[in-house]
């Protein structure tokens, strides 16, 4: 009876053990994430309705830049 109190014993520890390092893991991981920077894009303003919006999502258009919304006039 003892040597099955023993080992149950023993797992548990072992399961404990592992439980904890995992925990660890996951503190070290979240803590990395924290530390990396942002992506930092370029913002310009529509020349018709005055909203700001990111570079990429810009359209050139005949008088200056547009964004994307239909009220503005954009096209494609």
């Amino acid at each position: 009876m003892g040597k099955i109190i023993f080992w149950i014993v023993v797992i548990f520890v072992v399961l404990f053990a592992l439980r904890m390092f995992n925990v660890a893991k996951q503190r070290a991981r979240r803590n990395a994430e924290k530390e990396k920077p942002k992506a930092v894009e370029a913002m310009v303003q529509c020349g018709q309705c005055g909203v700001f919006l990111p570079r990429a999502e810009a359209r050139i258009a005949a008088g200056g830049i547009r964004c994307n919304d239909p009220k503005c006039g954009a096209r494609g």
